[in-house]
């Protein structure tokens, strides 16, 4: 039987967080998903916790993270795709929700809002992710409307783009994106709760590559479609508006939280593992 979806999960010394990852993975409510891990070489328990969840493995060698989720997705008979990182999870209703509304639609790609917790797990806040229309707008703006982590996308469009481009490190992710909205590509936002948790911690990939991840931004928003104009401008401030409660949730868990972390930037500064 074909699967529904087929989600790769990019690994590389990951068993502190791999576990509740797969649990979420397996725990997918009305809907047949193959789980891939694409590991990179792991010596701290990542492969036992794979064989206790009859995970599949493939290896793929260290380096690129884009390259195992390329690898990992590519050949793959199932209509609709996506990556989770080996730190976050999906809720039990979530893929079902994507691809029921992604079907209804005939969407490109389906993406839904996103939740935030600190290393342990504990809530921080929430985003609500932009609207289709101001996606691009948006990532004109150096911001990505919406978390990788909430997205699943076609096969045919991961064939069309090539996958991700591998040249990157940190931004493969918004490139993608940018992509796909320069092709004309449909996006289709899902309603309602969160669909995806991220866990923001100090040992996060993209905390420790910030002046690569500015040049790879450059790369993707130097680029003469991608000039942001006054209508953009407010487009941003609207959208940052519409996520302020959302903002004074997370300073005031921030504050009570008795082991502060360094967060990275959300989402809205466009900051990715």
């Amino acid at each position: 039987m074909t699967p529904d979806l087929c989600c790769v999960v990019p690994t590389l010394n990951s068993a502190a967080t791999l576990d509740m990852t797969l649990l979420s993975l397996h725990s997918q409510h009305q809907l047949n998903v193959k789980v891939v891990v694409a590991d990179s070489g792991s010596t701290d328990g990542t492969l036992d916790i794979c064989k206790r969840w009859q995970t599949p493995v493939i290896y793929v060698p260290p380096g690129n993270m884009y390259r195992a989720i390329n690898t990992g997705l590519r050949g793959n008979d199932s209509e609709w795709l996506a990556y989770l990182n080996s730190d976050d999870w999906i809720y039990p209703d979530s893929f079902a929700r994507l691809t029921a509304y992604g079907d209804a639609a005939n969407a490109d790609v389906v993406y839904g809002n996103c939740d935030y917790t600190d290393g342990q797990g504990r809530f921080v806040y929430s985003l609500a992710a932009a609207q289709p229309s101001h996606l691009l707008p948006l990532f004109r703006k150096r911001c990505m409307g919406f978390a990788q982590q909430a997205a699943i996308f076609r096969r045919r469009i991961f064939e069309q783009l090539s996958g991700f481009d591998e040249s990157f490190v940190y931004r493969g992710d918004g490139d993608f994106y940018v992509r796909a909205l320069l092709a004309g590509l449909s996006f289709s936002r899902v309603e309602g709760p969160s669909v995806a948790c991220f866990r923001l911690h100090e040992k996060q990939f993209s905390n420790r590559g910030l002046e690569l991840t500015e040049k790879e931004a450059d790369r993707i928003f130097n680029q003469p479609k991608m000039k942001a104009s006054l209508g953009d401008e407010l487009i941003f401030a609207k959208w940052r508006m519409n996520n302020l409660p959302h903002y004074l949730i997370r300073i005031v868990r921030e504050s009570l939280l008795t082991n502060r972390l360094r967060f990275p930037r959300s989402i809205e500064t466009y900051s990715h593992r």
